[in-house]
C-alpha cells in the first residue's frame, strides 16, 4: 500500500511540469516569451484607437477599441469580421527607426491589417495558438522606415494588448 502510494506521487510529480508546459504557449513558430512578458506587465502603456504614438512603444500596448459600427479605420479591413458584436480600431506609428523584419504580436484573437505608404503591407510570416493563455497569434512584415498604420478589427472585447518591434 505504501508502495503505490509512493509510486502514484512520483508518477503525479513527474507529470505535473508536463502538463503546465503543454499549454501551447511553447508551440509558435517563434518565440514569444519577451512578448508574453510584456503582456503580464504591469506598466502597459494604454492608449484609444485613433491615437498617434510618438515613438514605438517599449513594451506591450494596451488600445481601447470602439465598438464595430463606430470604429474608424484608414483602408476597409481586408477580412470582414466574424463576429456579430466586435470591436476594432486603428493606432497611428511615427517612421520606423530601420527598414527590416518586424513582429507584431496579438493578446487576443483579432484581424490585423498594417498600411505603409497607402497599401496593405504583407506578412512574410504569421503563428497563432488558441491554446496559449493572454498570446493569441503574432505576425512578422517586411516594413520600410516610414509611418505605419495598425489596425484591428473583428476583436471580441473593447481592449487588445500588442507588441511591435523589430525582428534582430
Amino acid at each position: 500500500m505504501l508502495r503505490s502510494g509512493l509510486v502514484a506521487i512520483v508518477l503525479i510529480a513527474s507529470f505535473g511540469p508536463a502538463a503546465a508546459a503543454d499549454d501551447g504557449c511553447e508551440k509558435f513558430a517563434w518565440p514569444l516569451a519577451r512578448d508574453r512578458a510584456a503582456f503580464a506587465a504591469a506598466d502597459k502603456t494604454t492608449i484609444s484607437a485613433g491615437e498617434t504614438l510618438a515613438a514605438l512603444p517599449a513594451g506591450a500596448l494596451v488600445i481601447r477599441l470602439q465598438p464595430g459600427p463606430q470604429a474608424s479605420f484608414a483602408m476597409p479591413p481586408e477580412r470582414k469580421p466574424r463576429l456579430e458584436q466586435w470591436h476594432g480600431g486603428l493606432v497611428r506609428l511615427p517612421a520606423l527607426p530601420k527598414p527590416g523584419i518586424y513582429q507584431i504580436t496579438l493578446s487576443d484573437d483579432a484581424w490585423i491589417d498594417v498600411i505603409q505608404n497607402g497599401r496593405y503591407a504583407r506578412s512574410v510570416g504569421s503563428t497563432g495558438r488558441s491554446d496559449c493563455p493572454g498570446v493569441r497569434k503574432s505576425v512578422r512584415l517586411d516594413l520600410d522606415a516610414s509611418s505605419v498604420v495598425l489596425q484591428v478589427s473583428s476583436v471580441a472585447a473593447d481592449t487588445i494588448a500588442m507588441t511591435i518591434a523589430a525582428v534582430n
